[in-house]
């Protein structure tokens, strides 16, 4: 199996992490029932909260639970495909964990419903591969996740992982695939690519 993944001529390369497919699951199944919850909470309260059964703010907590699943699994399908480097048909798919570009991104929460689609680049349209950390938490819940920048034709979208590791081996297939291509790799700052 392991030997079908690195087959640059064969199949297509997959890298799954699956920690941070799991993280971003649970982060975006628990974000979108705590909204439901508080919303529902609220307008239940507004229209009809004298004729509420008691523990009805319990019940429609659990409710929101429920009612965010079909999201989380979409973007479960969207994550745990991981990321696909096909050298045959030179492309780069991947569920991205991207910057909002716009108010209107920002307003309708576009980074957030990202995560349950899937985009599609032509690794020719790769011209720079930055790698990046990012702290996440404050305190003992501090921890560092791992990036790697992609920049081209089509703008910028950025690759979270949770190891180091998995960002390197990102980096090193797509490099590799860009040779193959194009004949050479992707420029690189040397001011972005922390030594940890």
């Amino acid at each position: 199996m392991r030997s079908d993944r690195r087959d640059l001529y064969g199949k297509a390369f997959v890298i799954v992490d699956i920690w941070h497919v799991l993280r971003t699951v649970g982060s975006c199944w628990i974000s979108l029932s705590f909204a439901l919850a508080l919303i529902g909470i609220a307008l239940l309260w507004l229209l009809a909260g004298d004729f509420l059964p008691p523990g009805w703010p319990w019940w429609w907590a659990g409710m929101s639970l429920v009612l965010a699943m079909p999201f989380a699994w979409k973007v479960w399908h969207a994550q745990a495909a991981g990321i696909h480097i096909d050298p045959r048909s030179a492309t780069l798919s991947f569920s991205a964990d991207d910057l909002e570009t716009s108010l209107h991104g920002v307003l309708t929460f576009q980074r957030f419903f990202d995560h349950a689609r899937r985009i599609s680049v032509a690794i020719a349209d790769i011209d720079r591969l930055d790698n990046d950390n990012i702290w996440f938490g404050k305190g003992a819940s501090r921890r560092r996740g791992f990036a790697l920048n992609l920049t081209g034709d089509f703008g910028s979208y950025q690759l979270m992982f949770s190891h180091k590791q998995k960002r390197d081996e990102c980096r090193t297939l797509i490099t590799r695939v860009m040779l193959q291509q194009r004949g050479k790799a992707p420029a690189r700052d040397s001011n972005i690519a922390f030594p940890y």
